[in-house]
């Protein structure tokens, strides 16, 4: 615990004299606090998270537990500018595990940056996020593999008279691994990638608060492949789908149609259905649903070892949480999920995974002050495997505390 004292006492130092040109996250921040210096408003924060996990390398056999210590600190910056934003966001988690501390222990570090200009029917939201990360160890003697990520976007909006709008929107990704590996491991610069993706949206709003929308995307992925056979790709997406907007019963999108992605080298094309959706109903003043879901095909990464089982996989699956408000500073939440990843090509083993993963969990949250608040939970998770050795359970039971300013 003094090794995460001391290095918190060093996160704050190093971000006020460095802070990585990097622009946002896509949603403006409603904190409480009143730190000001002139209009800029300046939001400290902290989370400290305790958990316990009876298998923290999610092994098939020979588990092993461990209590988990994750440190929070952050800083949010935001500046209004008239009908324009600015915000600005840093935050870091010091994690240290009770055991395997050569394995686990490790510091990720996210800068996000957002500019939100508002030109009444013409809008534009500019931003860029920043992570230095590192992939999770499967299994004991394992390593991390550290990378930097950045993603930048740029999103238009024209409303048009009526009830039409149009959106365009572009983003730029990028990861980049670090060299060094265990003996034995595959390269990890295979998982380095460029990632392109241009779309539009046109939405028709046919109730107040309620548009239909079609977008077409289209992504170009360009991997690093250090003289294998190319696994660069080009996809395209033909959607329609449902929007609501914040004030009504109903919040979010859904939105779904075909897909499609066309590989240079010798992977097998795929085409499909593909969706994605994220809503909240609000059932009344004290209860509220919320279901996420998703269709879409992701690739495999050779430094989480599934690059043994092809290129590629299609990730299917959803989540319905239900959050009951008690008081005003007592809550309760319990969700439920299920996720199949069915993977395409019989890859270097000879035989096509699938994995059906089920998952629930259940926790409170009580808010002490405005600024000051805590939480216990508890999830459970199985993974069920054609491949016996991609098989695992986990049982987590966690309490964090938090202090926004």
């Amino acid at each position: 615990m003094k090794r995460l004292i001391m290095r918190v006492l060093f996160i704050f130092l190093s971000f006020l004299f460095y802070l990585p040109f990097t622009a946002l996250a896509e949603e403006i921040k409603e904190l409480p606090g009143n730190i000001h210096i002139g209009p800029l408003k300046v939001h400290p924060s902290i989370t400290v998270k305790e958990e316990y996990t009876d298998n923290i390398f999610q092994e098939a056999r020979g588990e092993s537990g461990s209590a988990i210590t994750t440190v929070s600190p952050g800083i949010t910056l935001q500046l209004p500018i008239r009908r324009h934003f600015l915000q600005v966001d840093y935050h870091a988690d010091l994690i240290e595990a009770a055991k395997f501390h050569r394995e686990y222990d490790t510091d990720h570090h996210f800068v996000d940056v957002m500019l939100n200009l508002d030109f009444n029917r013409l809008g534009f939201l500019i931003g860029n996020n920043w992570t230095r990360n590192s992939t999770i160890p499967d299994y004991k003697d394992d390593i991390r593999n550290n990378y930097y990520q950045n993603r930048f976007f740029f999103d238009t909006t024209y409303k048009l008279p009526g009830r039409y709008k149009i959106r365009g929107f572009y983003s730029n990704t990028f990861r980049d691994f670090d060299t060094f590996r265990k003996p034995g491991q595959f390269d990890p610069e295979l998982d380095n990638y460029v990632e392109n993706d241009v779309g539009i949206n046109l939405f028709y709003r046919f109730l107040p608060l309620t548009s239909v929308l079609f977008e077409y995307g289209f992504t170009h992925r360009n991997n690093t492949d250090k003289g294998f056979p190319s696994t660069d790709s080009d996809a395209q997406r033909f959607w329609l789908g449902l929007s609501w907007e914040a004030t009504a019963k109903i919040t979010g999108t859904i939105k779904g149609g075909y897909v499609t992605r066309d590989y240079d080298g010798p992977s097998d094309d795929w085409d499909g259905f593909g969706m994605e959706g994220d809503l909240e109903y609000k059932i009344s003043p004290y209860y509220f649903l919320r279901f996420k879901g998703f269709r879409k095909v992701l690739e495999t990464s050779v430094t989480r070892e599934e690059g043994w089982y092809g290129t590629y996989y299609i990730s299917s699956g959803g989540s319905l949480s239900l959050k009951h408000i008690f008081t005003y500073k007592l809550s309760a939440f319990a969700e439920v999920s299920y996720f199949n990843d069915d993977y395409r090509e019989s890859g270097l083993i000879g035989k096509k995974r699938n994995d059906d993963r089920i998952g629930f969990g259940f926790g409170i949250d009580y808010q002490i002050q405005d600024w000051l608040g805590c939480r216990l939970y508890y999830n459970y998770l199985d993974n069920d495997s054609n491949i016996d050795v991609e098989d695992y359970r986990e049982n987590l039971i966690g309490g964090s505390i938090s202090l926004i300013f």
